[in-house]
């Protein structure tokens, strides 16, 4: 509904109603009686009205329960990308980067939304203000708390001639807590829902320990209030990221929390390794898993390295090398699982260019041969560098047993 703009006589009902769909606004006669206007941080009443449906139907159930005046309802949507932004005036940049998006440590929503203003009993649009809502949510993967901001603009006004039906419309906002979650600070919401009265504040949440591994989920309760209106306020919105992962499950390291749906990339640089990502991105070439599933599982963990890179002395180490294997021996792709092994030795007789694993104990790879695992002999300083990025990638990500993840040769 990006720059909605109603006009009181040139938009009918009609036009008005095929643009939201939702259910009818009120449940019962008698029950949108106008609360008292609400405080900052207070919720509004439960009934006082629903996301737009049929304004005239609502309008005829307010009339029954003896009311007249002017009315509310909103409705809202999820943008997907920011494309439908363009032009809008309103900046994503400092919130969401221009999109809304999720990553593994978090997630940023961007809605439109509608507030119309019509007549009890008519059901007549005397007003609307069209807004965008923006939420950035920040998890921490050393730590089982998070950050959820809240940013309102209103983006245009309609009707203002209606007076303070309309212009002395309020935005209320308060943190919510969904699932294994509370709220340790934050800043209330409550002011002016016009144009040029943005509002931002951010909430602190955390989760109690609760097992293993457990979901939690927080969002942003808002409303709109006005005293003219005889539903005395909006219909309650809720903006939230869904539920994300808190786990207990790497042994030795702080708990923390991630969006598991998302899967992260493991990136390994050619310039920082030259020869470990050499290795990595002939296994890849050569049709070797590079989506992984990782595994805890010590047993298996060390039954995948001596299946790859058995010692003893048919299986010699050059000095300073040690021995590398590919799919990693923390997946559970790893060697024992596959049913061959290779090695690799590239010789261009064009470029001179040559390049030898130093692994005799298997055969030299064929590019026609696909899957299977491999080993190769790496500089001992790349191998223990790449370990260590590794491990540090499962604890940043959360990537725990059974998590898949990317593998990626980067420059």
């Amino acid at each position: 509904m990006r720059k909605l703009r109603i006009g009181i006589s040139a938009v009918s009902l009609a036009l008005l109603t095929s643009l939201l769909a939702g259910p009818p606004a009120f449940g019962a006669a008698g029950s949108a009686k106008p609360p008292a206007a609400p405080q900052a941080g207070s919720a509004p009443q439960a009934g006082s009205a629903q996301e737009c449906g049929d304004l005239k139907k609502n309008a005829a159930m307010l009339a029954a329960a003896g009311q007249s005046g002017a009315a509310t309802c909103t409705q809202k949507h999820q943008h997907s990308s920011s494309s439908a932004r363009a032009g809008d005036g309103v900046s994503l940049a400092a919130v969401c980067g221009g999109s809304s998006t999720r990553k593994r440590n978090g997630s940023c929503i961007v809605e439109d939304g509608l507030l119309v203003i019509y007549l009890v009993p008519s059901g007549e649009i005397i007003g609307s203000i069209t807004y965008t809502v923006e939420s950035l949510t920040t998890l921490n993967h050393n730590s089982l708390s998070w950050t959820q901001s809240f940013n309102y603009r209103a983006t245009s006004v309609a009707g203002s001639a209606a007076g303070p039906a309309v212009l002395n419309t309020a935005i209320y906002a308060e943190p919510l807590c969904i699932a294994s979650c509370a709220v340790s600070s934050s800043g209330l919401i409550g002011g002016s829902a016009m144009p040029g009265s943005p509002h931002s504040a951010t909430g602190y949440f955390f989760s109690p320990l609760s097992g293993n591994i457990w979901n939690a989920q927080s969002g942003w309760r808002y409303w709109f209030a006005n005293a003219a209106w005889v539903n005395g306020v909006s219909n309650t919105s809720v903006t939230t990221p869904g539920a994300h992962r808190c786990d207990d499950a790497l042994p030795g390291l702080p708990k923390g929390c991630v969006y598991p749906s998302i899967r992260p990339v493991h990136e390994i640089g050619s310039s920082r390794y030259p020869t470990y990502a050499r290795h990595i991105g002939l296994a890849l070439s050569h049709g070797e898993d590079n989506i992984l599933t990782r595994t805890t599982n010590e047993s298996l963990k060390q039954l995948n390295y001596n299946t790859a890179c058995p010692t003893g002395p048919n299986y010699p180490r050059p000095t300073g090398y040690q021995c590398d294997e590919y799919p990693f021996q923390s997946t559970y792709n790893g060697a024992a699982g596959q049913p061959f092994g290779r090695t690799f030795v590239i010789v261009n007789l064009n470029t001179g260019y040559f390049f030898d694993c130093k692994v005799r104990w298997l055969p030299v790879g064929q590019a026609s041969q696909r899957g299977g695992y491999s080993a190769c002999m790496v500089p001992a300083a790349e191998n223990t560098g790449g370990g260590s990025d590794l491990g540090n990638f499962y604890y940043t990500n959360r990537v725990i047993d059974s998590d898949q993840f990317e593998v990626r040769v980067v420059p």
